[in-house]
């Protein structure tokens, strides 16, 4: 039995951090009915913001189906239609490649598999799960690629699943940002659905935006929570104001630029793109990730409201935690305009 409410299907989602996930699905009228995350700031986070939502703020293999149930029975619902979540990315990034190398076996890894565990106690009709594109060049200790790996877990339990590949860029966020969304059903016309519009995202996808009509939407705004400036050392505003709109690290003056001893030499230290990044007005983002990212305009770094409006979060969503706190929350979030594409799809499935 689906919610009372025609149309409005229920959901429960896992790994929810923020609720980004669940501020698209909610804003396209799903009814979250339960989450789950263990981080106490982005449990609050969530408690603000959804306050009609049961979260429970523990691992997620430590959630009972007892407590499911109940929350499930607070608002009449017999039975779960779709599941979203999005498993730790950490450990499957190149932005983390350093600390994979050395750690060939990290155990986030495994947390998709209690991710699993819970679908086989719902048995929704619908699952999504997102991750980093990266996701695909990783491997198990087999020797197998992770995305053989979920798609044969979600197999065993009854699923099928298929995976596309998306940029949030293309569905109303301005920012270049490439997932992995797997998509799983147990109900043979939902599968024949998925099978026969293969093309259904290239078909929703829309001209990636400027980053300047969101960050406008911020400039008449007052008392705005999570828009603390960062404070900088003289010698980093004097870099900050050399990098061009567009540019970063590389661009800025050798005189500015790290030197360390090489040889015998001093030579200038290269870093990675993302260093001393300034926006453009007129282009998308790169990833929002916790890295510190300069204003187009601005010589200072993106406030956290900055970076959630770039992620596509309304102004009048707001986290919980210090400034390093609502950074992570933010960079780990699935942007809710690309949610809503995906709740869309959701859609289309379900009826």
């Amino acid at each position: 039995m689906m919610n009372m409410e025609k149309n409005k299907f229920s959901v429960a989602s896992f790994f929810s951090g923020a609720g980004g996930f669940d501020k698209g699905f909610e804003r396209k009228g799903f009814d979250i009915v339960i989450a789950n995350d263990v981080w106490h700031d982005a449990c609050q986070t969530f408690k603000l913001n959804h306050p009609n939502t049961a979260i429970f703020e523990k691992d997620i293999s430590e959630l009972s189906e007892k407590e499911i149930k109940v929350a499930m029975g607070s608002k009449k619902i017999s039975n779960i239609d779709v599941v979203i979540g999005g498993p730790p990315c950490q450990c499957f990034t190149r932005l983390n490649n350093e600390f994979l190398i050395k750690n060939k076996e990290d155990s986030r890894r495994e947390l998709f598999k209690e991710y699993i565990k819970k679908i086989r106690l719902l048995k929704p009709k619908l699952i999504f799960m997102e991750n980093v594109r990266d996701l695909i060049t990783r491997k198990d200790k087999f020797g197998v690629n992770y995305d053989k790996v979920i798609l044969n877990e979600f197999k065993k339990s009854g699923y099928f699943c298929t995976y596309f590949i998306l940029n949030a860029v293309n569905f109303n966020v301005p920012q270049e940002r490439l997932r992995i969304l797997f998509v799983a059903t147990n109900n043979s016309i939902i599968e024949e659905k998925i099978k026969g519009n293969i093309d259904f995202f290239e078909k929703a996808a829309k001209h990636p935006k400027p980053i300047r009509k969101f960050l406008n939407k911020l400039i008449n705004g007052k008392n705005l929570k999570n828009n603390e400036i960062t404070k900088n050392e003289p010698g980093t505003l004097e870099k900050i104001r050399n990098v061009p709109q567009g540019g970063y690290y590389e661009h800025l003056p050798d005189h500015l630029k790290t030197k360390k001893i090489r040889n015998g030499k001093k030579v200038i230290v290269k870093r990675y793109g993302s260093y001393y990044r300034r926006l453009h007005n007129d282009n998308p983002a790169k990833t929002i990730t916790t890295n510190y990212i300069i204003h187009p305009t601005k010589n200072r770094y993106l406030t956290n409201r900055e970076k959630a409006t770039l992620h596509s979060f309304p102004k009048n969503y707001f986290f919980s935690g210090g400034m390093g706190s609502v950074s992570q929350q933010i960079a780990n979030a699935v942007p809710p305009n690309f949610s809503a594409a995906i709740a869309d799809y959701a859609r289309f499935l379900l009826n």
